[in-house]
């Protein structure tokens, strides 16, 4: 653990203390402060990538694009954008975000710890572009308004009235 790393678990059961907690921490708690005092290479904590997420998601709207937005670190880019993305397909609670987040976090705290590298923050190259003119249903529709306007289908239902598919009355 690094000198930063010890300071905020001293800090978070100093914290913990002033709440009414019991003093000190058993060996599962204090592996749980471990845990979320950002034992990673990047020194984040859930919290802090929830607080980078809310304020992305407020202030984005000045930026021209996700990748003009000032990152503090980029693996925090690559983070809030798979949670956006996630959040809004899933339609995700607060709750389920934070753990998507704590997810994210540790693949890539995982992914620099197999000694690869974080990508840097760059636009995201745009899809294939759709052909200008109608779209396939749009042909089907007008093949068919031809095909009618050409008699080429019968007006079944005054033909079929009688139980008779062949138009022969009884």
């Amino acid at each position: 653990m690094t000198e930063q790393q010890i300071r905020l678990v001293c800090r978070q059961c100093m914290d913990r203390c002033r709440a009414g907690e019991t003093w000190p921490p058993d060996l599962a708690e204090f592996v749980a402060l471990i845990s979320e005092s950002g034992a990673n290479p990047f020194g984040l904590t859930v919290d802090a990538v929830m607080e980078e997420y809310r304020r992305w998601r407020n202030e984005s709207w000045r930026y021209d694009g996700s990748d003009k937005y000032p990152w503090p670190q980029p693996v925090l880019y690559h983070i809030c954008l798979e949670m956006r993305t996630r959040g809004i397909e899933r339609q995700m609670t607060q709750g389920e975000l934070k753990r998507l987040a704590e997810r994210q976090l540790t693949k890539w705290a995982k992914h620099v710890g197999n000694g690869m590298s974080v990508p840097p923050v760059r636009r995201q190259l745009e899809g294939a572009k759709h052909p200008q003119g109608p779209t396939p249903i749009e042909r089907l529709k007008q093949e068919y308004e031809r095909r009618k306007a050409a008699g080429f289908y019968l007006n079944l239902r005054n033909d079929f009235v009688g139980g008779n598919f062949n138009g022969n009355r009884i």
